[in-house]
């Protein structure tokens, strides 16, 4: 098991690898031209920003703010192990 902190600093091939395999899928959302799923991977949160043809990811992120997760509260109840007053 890893750390948040050490996920992002894993290459993006890898991040989207470990995700996809270890990750449990959970919802995802529309920003601009891509589909962003969200996972739920250890006991951390990754997004993985996918292009609008869903061939090819742009983006692989380990959310490790409680803001970050502020775009899925309307839509999903999350387990926030993120300290808010931290930030």
């Amino acid at each position: 098991m890893i750390s948040p902190e050490e996920f992002n600093n894993l290459p993006p091939h890898l991040q989207a690898e470990i995700a996809l395999t270890e990750g449990h899928y959970l919802h995802h959302r529309i920003r601009g031209w891509c589909k962003i799923d969200l996972y739920w991977l250890y006991d951390f949160y990754v997004e993985l920003w996918f292009f609008y043809d869903l061939k090819s990811i742009g983006l692989v992120r380990a959310l490790t703010t409680y803001h970050a997760l502020d775009p899925y509260a309307e839509t999903i109840k999350l387990k926030l192990s993120i300290n808010k007053e931290n930030e």
